[in-house]
């Protein structure tokens, strides 16, 4: 059984800069494979590991739904489907990537969904641990990710409104037919002086308690303006040191007790 970590964040907070550097964690340091999956419609994660994205698995979806596709004679569609989806799979040495692109379009889409959920909990198995970078909302995960996460990440600007969204994610996790098994708070681009005072109380009103403040980080900054893969980056870098630290603590005890 896999290790699932899943994020979750508003637009902008660096929830896809976290979901890249954790990738880079469990294959680097960890030295373990990891599937990677882009659940956010705006689909950068691929960027921020510097790959290319050419097909997404929304392709394939609209064009079952305007039977745009002609299935192979002898091959069922179920399995033609599940092809389809392989070859939207980028493939590195360490990483697998799939991207899973738009949001639906009107219409049914019960049937997709459901061979979408059955193929990516299958190549779920085939990795030590999955990495899934989601939208604000989590609806890939409520309809078509997987049934359980091992370890959320709710990744949210130091700003009030950044904690009024966390406090919102956290309780729309506990709405979603998922088991969760373990939530998490990380405050990123803090600046040197820490949180402000309004953002402290705002938190103890929503009894919110941050387990990881990540500070502004010119390096990657930089990286993410040249479009420089987060892989690339140094290995001393802040973020990705204190990032480290954060999941050699969680993950080792976490994976040690499955």
């Amino acid at each position: 059984m896999s290790f699932t970590i899943a994020l979750a964040g508003k637009g902008g907070t660096g929830k896809t800069t976290v979901a890249a550097l954790t990738i880079r964690y469990i294959i680097e340091q960890l030295e373990q494979s990891v599937f990677g999956v882009d659940a956010d419609p705006n689909a950068s994660l691929g960027t921020a590991l510097g790959v290319e994205c050419e097909k997404s698995v929304s392709d394939i979806r609209e064009d079952i739904i305007e039977k745009r596709l002609d299935f192979p004679a002898g091959m069922s569609k179920e399995r033609y489907i599940e092809y389809s989806i392989e070859e939207c799979l980028i493939e590195k040495s360490k990483y697998d990537l799939l991207v899973m692109g738009r949001p639906e379009g009107p219409g049914c889409y019960c049937y997709v969904n459901n061979l979408l959920r059955k193929y990516l909990d299958r190549m779920g198995t085939e990795y030590p641990f999955v990495v899934i970078d989601n939208e604000a909302g989590m609806e890939h995960l409520s309809r078509r990710t997987t049934n359980r996460v091992d370890l959320m990440l709710v990744v949210c600007e130091p700003t009030v409104i950044g904690t009024v969204t966390a406090k919102r994610i956290m309780k729309l996790s506990q709405q979603l037919p998922l088991s969760i098994k373990g939530k998490v708070l990380l405050f990123n681009r803090v600046p040197k002086e820490g949180l402000d005072k309004n953002i402290k109380e705002r938190m103890e009103r929503e009894d919110l308690k941050p387990d990881l403040l990540l500070g502004f980080d010119t390096e990657i900054l930089q990286a993410s303006s040249s479009g420089t893969s987060l892989l690339e980056i140094s290995r001393d870098n802040p973020t990705y040191t204190a990032l480290s630290g954060f999941l050699k603590n969680h993950l080792t005890v976490e994976v040690a007790s499955k």
